[in-house]
């Protein structure tokens, strides 16, 4: 249906933007959905998550299983608009 077509547009829009703006990274995309036991589930909404690997993975990544990105949200939107 068009909700599909205008996701599909979405991913490969910003799919293209990443790789022609960030060097073609490897990259992560994740499919957060609700638990699937059969609860209803009202206040969770599934979405698609990127995550471009940038950096190289140091101490404070490995001890806290956290990922820093340096970049401001701000400039990576410019970036991938072609602002920048």
């Amino acid at each position: 249906g068009v909700e599909i077509e205008s996701l599909a547009d979405a991913l490969k829009v910003t799919l293209k933007a990443i790789k022609e703006k960030v060097n073609d990274p490897p990259y992560n995309l994740m499919l957060h959905t609700a638990p699937s036991d059969g609860k209803p589930y009202e206040y969770y909404h599934w979405h698609i998550e990127i995550m471009p690997k940038l950096t190289r993975i140091a101490g404070f990544e490995w001890g806290t299983g956290f990922y820093i990105n340096p970049t401001p949200p701000e400039l990576a939107a410019k970036i991938l608009r072609g602002e920048e």
